[in-house]
């Protein structure tokens, strides 16, 4: 007796993995059209009720996460951007401040023997601190300037990189998405109640 050659997979059994793995794919586990029409695919049932849906209406749109970890690093990198871009200013009062507290001290102790401000203010005298020195605030200050513009440089590049990539895989998952209805339409199509319209419809 030959061996009986295997069954041939019908165009629903097929939907059927189709379906299950775009569900996988896309964490769709919980949407309750795909798996409603899965469960109705496996067991054969009620198939006529899911052709007459029109699965362009009811098919979701996933969600992609291409480019999310970028997106996270330039989000925080534009945040210390923008916190850097008030920095030069703190730094410079703060050290005025510095400076004016020493240049009172100096003029209390020396009497007249008084230099002016600015001269104070790079030479110290011995009374303000090294890191207050307008000579040492002025680099510090070049240094964030610098730093906040390479930020705007790269978080300008990242986030224009980002949003190619978002905008790819979204139109991938769209067209996806259309040739999976495509699918389904046609699976489900000879499976329509047959009524007066859809037996013209057929003839």
């Amino acid at each position: 007796m030959a061996p009986r050659k295997p069954r041939k997979p019908q165009a629903i059994d097929l939907l059927g993995e189709k379906i299950s793995g775009w569900i996988t794919k896309y964490g769709l586990q919980s949407d309750p059209y795909l798996n409603d029409l899965l469960r109705a695919i496996d067991g054969k049932r009620d198939l006529h009720i899911w052709a007459e849906m029109d699965p362009m209406d009811y098919l979701p749109h996933p969600d992609t996460n291409v480019g999310e970890a970028a997106a996270r690093l330039v989000r925080l990198l534009t945040v210390i951007r923008n916190v850097l871009v008030f920095a030069p200013v703190a730094l410079t009062w703060a050290a005025v401040s510095a400076a004016t507290t020493g240049f009172s001290q100096y003029i209390s102790d020396n009497g007249a023997d008084v230099v002016n401000f600015l001269d104070f203010w790079q030479n110290g005298y011995g009374i303000l601190a090294e890191e207050w020195k307008i000579g040492n605030v002025a680099r510090l200050d070049f240094i964030i300037v610098l730093i906040v513009i390479a930020l705007t440089l790269y978080v300008s590049q990242a986030g224009h990189k980002v949003r190619a990539l978002k905008r790819a895989s979204e139109d991938a998952i769209d067209r996806e998405r259309v040739a999976l209805a495509i699918e389904i339409r046609t699976a489900l199509h000879d499976k329509k109640k047959i009524t007066t319209v859809t037996m013209n419809s057929s003839l």
